[in-house]
């Protein structure tokens, strides 16, 4: 059977869907449904001649998949609105750099009071987060907090870390104030994403897979410090998602 090599790829990811390589698989996370797809297989790596931002570091280039074994997957992918035409330029994804480490309950304590204003911005990311969630699809929550992002600099405030970890880490110790231990990593990531962002702060909301079991965990990250889950564990999540 003869394969196909085009010059240009045909198509890339609509703007909803992200991907990522996990374990020879290539997982796509489908926005705007909350939806996972899992690829198998090592030849999937040929679908990066068709697929402008396919992800296929770490598969095998030589396992070619054949016209007759390439069109089925595209045709699926299509009818699943999860490829576009690649007739316009393939969208820019954040990156995120390698976890490194965790904030700690040691990091700097705030100075004694009650910060009342902190805490009502604190019960307010809270609701808004849930009502995110509830109401919305992923695709537009990921907008919502690429807006907050917007506001500030385009980097991690790396010239305020120590503010940051003060912020950060005292948003760990009030959580069980708005959030309980039946609350999912989701709501605690977005609420601390709009809490941060209310301390004028703009870390990163990351959504993370692994496979062998298939598990999706989300946190939020500064560089290379984790502010609100164990650095160790989040490193056993591929990101998918980065905002």
């Amino acid at each position: 059977m003869s394969t196909t090599t085009p010059t240009h790829p045909t198509y890339r990811l609509a703007d909803h869907v992200r991907a990522c390589h996990v374990d020879g698989q290539v997982v796509l996370l489908d926005l705007q449904r909350g939806k996972y797809i899992g690829a198998g297989g090592a030849s999937l790596s040929s679908l990066s001649a068709l697929i402008a931002d396919w992800p296929a570091t770490g598969l095998d280039p030589g396992a070619m998949l054949a016209d007759d074994g390439i069109t089925p997957w595209i045709d699926k992918l299509r009818q699943q609105g999860l490829l576009v035409f690649a007739s316009a330029a393939t969208p820019r994804r954040a990156t995120l750099g390698m976890a490194q480490e965790s904030l700690s309950y040691s990091d700097p304590t705030p100075s004694p009071g009650v910060p009342w204003r902190r805490i009502t911005r604190l019960a307010w990311s809270a609701a808004i987060s849930a009502t995110w969630l509830k109401c919305h699809s992923l695709a537009t929550i990921a907008g919502k907090v690429a807006q907050l992002r917007a506001r500030g600099p385009g980097t991690v405030s790396s010239d305020r870390p120590g503010d940051l970890r003060l912020a950060a880490a005292w948003y760990l110790r009030m959580r069980p104030l708005v959030i309980t231990s039946h609350d999912k990593c989701l709501h605690d990531s977005l609420t601390l994403v709009h809490f941060l962002a209310s301390e004028h702060f703009y870390p990163q909301w990351v959504i993370g897979v692994r496979t062998r079991p298939f598990a999706a965990h989300s946190w939020v990250q500064a560089g290379p410090l984790v502010l609100n889950d164990v650095h160790e564990y989040v490193r056993g999540f591929t990101p998918i998602l980065v905002v």
